[in-house]
């Protein structure tokens, strides 16, 4: 995966380990380059007008 940037200790004693994430190239990217590159993306259109307003709010800590 990505080269690893450093290795931490918890509070409880176990050690977990930062590698270079994929967002790395994104934020050397202009705002216009990121859009560019979600667009031709054809798993990341955007939501259209129609679509955003069929979506419904949600409160995630509302009990069931």
């Amino acid at each position: 995966m990505g080269k690893i940037i450093g290795t931490y200790k918890k509070t409880d004693g176990t050690t977990f380990t930062v590698k270079e994430d994929d967002y790395t190239k994104m934020r050397e990217m202009t705002e216009e380059e990121v859009h560019e590159a979600a667009l031709s993306d054809p798993d990341a259109q955007p939501l259209t007008s129609e679509e955003l307003a069929r979506f419904r709010r949600v409160n995630p800590f509302a009990k069931k």
